[in-house]
């Protein structure tokens, strides 16, 4: 289990990806919900790599295919936390993302108060800033001014 740990780690170091995202919801409390996501992505031509990796983790994930590239994408927080957990020592390049993004479950579910809420939506913007994303547009400011618009700060 440790190479197979080892090798997961190279894998996501290179084509792999962790991200936190603010999301909206109306249902919710505060009307956004948090949204962690482990993704590993691969040609599709290539994709039986990723379903042996999905079946190595015990079947967790959803295999998502596009025309070109595919990915295997791991919603659960307690499955990307022991997944993490197992393979965070062989990481390289992406260990500051690691040990923020571990950081950043175990205060998950986020605070039921809306302080507590914005300061986790605070750290996700740090956590962004380690990644590169261009679509990223729901960040801590737009979930301050809804809850001023709420009444909640």
């Amino acid at each position: 289990m440790e190479s197979f740990s080892s090798y997961l780690a190279g894998f996501f170091d290179g084509d792999g990806s962790l991200h936190f995202q603010i999301v909206r919801q109306k249902e919710y409390r505060f009307g956004f919900y948090i949204r962690s996501s482990l993704v590993f992505y691969q040609s599709t031509s290539c994709e039986a790599g990723l379903l042996e990796i999905q079946d190595r983790l015990g079947g967790i994930g959803r295999m998502r295919r596009r025309s070109d590239m595919s990915d295997l994408t791991i919603t659960n927080r307690k499955a990307i936390r022991s997944t993490l957990e197992r393979w965070a020592p062989y990481v390289i390049f992406k260990r500051p993302q690691v040990e923020l993004g571990m950081s950043l479950l175990d205060r998950l579910p986020p605070p039921r108060d809306p302080v507590g809420f914005l300061q986790i939506c605070e750290t996700i913007d740090d956590f962004a800033s380690l990644n590169s994303s261009k679509s990223r547009t729901i960040t801590s400011e737009v979930v301050r001014s809804a809850l001023r618009n709420k009444g909640a700060l």
